[in-house]
Formats: C-alpha cells, structure tokens, sequence
C-alpha cells in the first residue's frame, strides 16, 4: 500500500514541508492524484475523494485570500489523503485551515519542485507499481504457502507465464534496505536473468517480482539437467556476486511443480547470506544448515520441538534443575557423556542422573543414550 510517506519522499519535490501538525499523517494511504485547479463552486469539489494527494498553486485565488482560504478548506473537508500547496499565492498556512488540517487528519504541505503534471504521473506510477507489486505478492505468498504440484505450477504461469520442465528461483536484498535500493536491486536482477538466459540456451523464461523487501527472480528451463547440479548454477552465482551490493540466496534447480521449495531455498539461503555477510549463498552448499532452516519451516516438526523443551524448561523452573542445558549439550556433542560433563563443568555421574531424569520427564525411559541423544538432535535442531 502506497501511503504518504511514500510520495513525500519521490524525487520530484525539491523539497516538501508540513505546514501544521497532524497525527499520524505519513500513514494515510494513498490511491490516486488530482489537481486543485477552480474555485469552490457549489457541488464541484464532491470530485474530490478519500485516497487521493492533490496538489495545488492556488493560482486561482492569488489576488483574494479568503477564496483560497475557503477551497483549502472545503477539500480537506472531503477527507483526502493531503494536499500539497507551492507557494505561488500562499506561503503560510491560515490558522482556520491549519485547525481543519488537525481536526480531519489531512495533512497541508506546502512544496517546491517539477511541474504539477510531472508529480501527478509520479504519484500514479508508484501508486500504479504498488498495485502490481500488492499482485505479485499474493501470488508468492500462495506459492509460498502449502500446495499441490499443479496449483503450484498454475501459480507459476499466473505470475509470470512460467512453463518448462524445472524452476530455480534467486532472491536478492541490497545491502542498504531503503526503497530506492529496494527498486535498483530489481533492475540489477533483471539485467542479470536476461543476461543469463542469452548465456544458456537451456533457459526458456526470466522474471523479476517484488516481494515485500525483496527481489525475486524466477527461472523455468527446458528441460532438467543432466547431473544433480546444472552447469549453469556456478555461472549464475558467479553473475549474481559480481552485482558487488547485493545479498544473494539461489535455490537448487527443481520440478516446475515444486516451485514453492524453490522459492522458500531462495529465501532460506538469502537470510543466511546476510547473517554471514556473504554476497551469494546457494541452498547446495549450506550442509548442515539447510537441514536448520528446513526443520525450522516445517510448523508440525518445530511445535514439536518446542513442546519437547517447553516439558524441560517447566521442570527446571519447577525444581531449579538443569535438564534443558544438560539436555542441549548432550545433543550437542553427540551422545558424549565425557563430553557433555566437560562441557558442563560437572562430573560424569551427575550427567547420567540428569539423563535419566530427563527421559521420565519426556516419558522416554525406555531409550538408550544413543537414541535419546538422536530424540535430542532432532529438538534442539528447530529453533
């Protein structure tokens, strides 16, 4: 959703000021612009709506200050999303508008910057861009959601006419995470898939979509490849660093049909590459990690999980004990008892209490050490 905040900050106002205070005035939503441009003649201003920023010189009322005084009140009476005054005949805002501006929640502004028209179609554009992102990111977050392999495929082609044998999604985020990175990282992308694509004759289709702070890019091919990893993967996260300002997360090449794991890889990897601070990360080379994230991801597997550490927490709170952290440790190093004691600082025997505690705590006294520390694995894996 476009909101004012948004257009206060397009580059085609020089500048841009409040002209009185108003609460919460960044977050009116913005659907549309108008232009102030007549007098307040009866019934003329109902075309302004709810959502719209107009904006206004007040030509018409130079010579007569009550004139512009009452059109400035009248439009902020129609609930607009702001008006935005350039001092061409007022450069301060009357005391009676500056109450109306408070009392209806319409900011005032007054502006210096390009022609009217040339905000207008900056207005519209974003607000336009905005509605095909809002498309897009329905339409991820389908994908993203649980679902057969033919809806995930119809998916696919609604977004982005994608068909082919195998899908590979990439997802970029710029170092810096303001809007205008969030743009350029969008246009890098897609100078990089179509550069791609003309590389590998195997690509049939390249897309560039915006999800929330991120950019995707989706790839179909014709046909799958030969080995388990294409040959074209190692070019395409060499072309994806070489951006230099971008983080980068690249799935495996999969079945069109499995689009929606591709993009959650993408995304998974992506996280990771920026809380290592690496450029590219590609879902093939996390190792032990990605099986982390894909437990993570499952909701069964990780209440599970929390409801396993949820029972040792509650005990040691319940008994000042250490079960949790014995616990973790265990699991830590592999079913070690002389390892999880070092770790502890504790002696051997007090780990093997502990353990047996534990297992009538989680009602699994018929495991061995060697299960339990599996069971363990398998618990403290999920976040």
């Amino acid at each position: 959703m476009i909101t004012v905040q948004d257009i206060v900050q397009l580059p085609e106002f020089d500048s841009i000021r409040l002209a009185a205070p108003c609460a919460d005035y960044l977050e009116r939503p913005v659907v549309r612009a108008a232009i102030l441009d007549h007098e307040p003649f009866s019934g003329e201003y109902d075309v302004f709506v709810p959502g719209e920023f107009v904006l206004t010189t007040l030509g018409f009322a130079q010579k007569d200050p009550e004139l512009a005084e009452e059109a400035i009140l009248k439009v902020l009476s129609r609930g607009v999303a702001a008006l935005a005054i350039k001092p061409v005949a007022m450069k301060q805002l009357p005391e009676a508008c500056a109450r109306a501006s408070q009392e209806t929640g319409v900011p005032v502004f007054f502006y210096n910057g390009r022609y009217s028209e040339h905000v207008i179609t900056a207005i519209m554009e974003a607000v336009a861009e905005d509605a095909n992102n809002s498309q897009a990111q329905r339409i991820i977050g389908q994908l993203i959601a649980p679902s057969d392999e033919m809806a995930v495929r119809t998916a696919l082609f609604t977004l982005a006419q994608m068909t082919g044998a195998t899908f590979q999604a990439v997802a970029v985020r710029p170092r810096h995470e303001d809007e205008a990175n969030v743009r350029a990282a969008g246009m890098v992308l897609e100078e990089i898939l179509q550069s791609y694509r003309n590389r590998w004759p195997d690509v049939e289709t390249v897309r560039a979509v915006r999800y929330r702070n991120t950019q995707l890019g989706l790839i179909s091919y014709k046909r799958p490849p030969k080995e388990l990893i294409a040959m074209s993967d190692p070019d395409l996260q060499r072309r994806m660093a070489e951006a230099g300002t971008l983080y980068c997360g690249i799935s495996l090449e999969m079945p069109l049909g499995e689009g929606d794991l591709a993009l959650r890889q993408a995304l998974a990897a992506l996280d990771w590459a920026v809380e290592q601070q690496e450029t590219s990360v590609r879902w093939a080379s996390m190792g032990m990690e990605a099986y982390r994230r894909a437990v993570a991801a499952d909701r069964l597997m990780g209440g599970t999980a929390r409801l396993m550490k949820g029972f040792l927490i509650q005990y040691d709170d319940l008994h000042e004990g250490w079960l949790f952290q014995t616990a973790q440790e265990f699991a830590r190093n592999y079913g070690s008892i002389s390892q999880t004691a070092a770790a502890l600082y504790q002696h051997p025997n007090t780990v093997r209490y502990r353990l047996k505690r534990l297992k009538e705590v989680l009602g699994v006294e018929s495991m061995s050490d060697r299960e339990l520390a599996t069971f363990l694995a398998l618990t403290f894996f999920s976040p």
